[in-house]
């Protein structure tokens, strides 16, 4: 398995504060801390990392022309959202959305379930801080979805990614499906 810099920064900032019994000064593992402004009017910054099963990584962010991430043999898939504000981000949001499709073996019918709505991030990484308080420039989520594909059906996601700052402004990664070759 490949490992991602976020997943090698997160290893390492909690080995370290393990190792030396102390917490963290900066309570951000990634990015820098911040004084959480009252407003903020600039839009952050979103990436959305698919870690596939052979090794592969797929990158998408808003506007990007993917729509559909292929899982030869189908496995399981890291999602790793990371999201961006220089002035502090609340929320680091995946959303993923299962679709099931399941083939009756005598008569070839095809039954679909999902995607359903959503009416929370599938996982998140929030800061509840307020104004005043501190906050931190970047925050990563991540999630693993088991993509598969048989003869008798399959289980694709719908997935996309949010990032939200403290002045609760939303920037949204392109709605991607996530399925098994």
């Amino acid at each position: 398995m490949k490992l991602s810099k976020p997943f090698l920064i997160l290893s390492l900032a909690a080995a370290i504060t393990m190792m030396t019994g102390c917490p963290n000064p900066s309570h951000c593992l990634l990015g820098q801390e911040v004084v959480i402004p009252q407003t903020d009017s600039t839009d952050p910054t979103v990436t959305m990392d698919f870690h596939l099963p052979n090794g592969s990584i797929v990158t998408v962010t808003p506007g990007s022309a993917t729509s559909t991430v292929s899982v030869p043999g189908g496995g399981n898939v890291t999602v790793m959202v990371n999201a961006k504000d220089g002035e502090g981000v609340r929320d680091s949001q995946i959303w993923a959305a299962s679709i099931t499709e399941k083939i009756d073996p005598n008569t070839g019918t095809v039954s679909r379930a999902g995607p359903g709505l959503l009416g929370a991030p599938t996982a998140n990484n929030a800061d509840n801080g307020g104004p005043g308080q501190k906050g931190c420039t970047e925050r990563l989520a991540s999630t693993n979805l088991a993509v598969s594909k048989s003869a008798t059906g399959s289980v694709s996601f719908e997935v996309t990614a949010a990032g939200v700052n403290f002045g609760g402004r939303t920037v949204r990664t392109t709605t991607v499906i996530l399925a098994a070759q």
